[in-house]
C-alpha cells in the first residue's frame, strides 16, 4: 500500500501551518493562485466557521476564507 506524501487544510488543527505543495484541481488552482496561494507559501489554518463549511487561513500575512472543496484541494506537505 502506498503512503500519502501529502495532507490538505482539512487535516491541520487551528493554528497550525504547512508549506503548500500543489493543488489537486486545475480550475481552483488557478483560482487559488490568483488569490495568493502559491506553491512553497506557509499556509496557516486560522479557523473554521461555525458549521465548518468554510476555513478560514493565512498565507503571506493575508487572511482567505474558502470553502471544503477549496480547501482540500491544498496539497500540503506532511
Amino acid at each position: 500500500m502506498m503512503q500519502r506524501r501529502y495532507r490538505s487544510i482539512l487535516d491541520l488543527k487551528i493554528n497550525e501551518s504547512a508549506k503548500a505543495l500543489a493543488f489537486s484541481d486545475a480550475e481552483l488552482a488557478c483560482k487559488l493562485t490568483s488569490m495568493g496561494v502559491l506553491p512553497g507559501a506557509v499556509v496557516e489554518l486560522v479557523r473554521l466557521s461555525p458549521f465548518g463549511h468554510a476555513y478560514y487561513i493565512k498565507v503571506d500575512g493575508i487572511r482567505f476564507a474558502l470553502r471544503q472543496e477549496e480547501a482540500s484541494s491544498i496539497l500540503l506537505e506532511i
